[in-house]
């Protein structure tokens, strides 16, 4: 059974007006929402080490966390 076939016995399982409410939730999907409407976009290969040491971490990084931050306590 496909997926159009399962969706329209799930279809025909519900009320009508609900039934268009469904057919509105559709229609508002843009047309680029269409798997045929244009080729995944190709992202250029990832470069490392462009931001090498913009951030530090604590000397205390993995250290446990304070029972106030789990509490939500100032």
């Amino acid at each position: 059974m496909s997926t159009i076939d399962t969706i329209v016995r799930e279809l025909e399982k519900i009320p009508e007006p609900l039934q268009l409410s469904v057919l509105e939730f559709i229609r508002s999907f843009p047309i680029s929402a269409s798997p045929d409407s244009k080729p995944p976009i190709e992202l250029p290969p990832r470069i490392l080490g462009l931001n090498r040491g913009a951030m530090k971490m604590k000397a205390d990084f993995d250290e446990p966390l304070p029972d106030e931050f789990w509490l939500g306590e100032e």
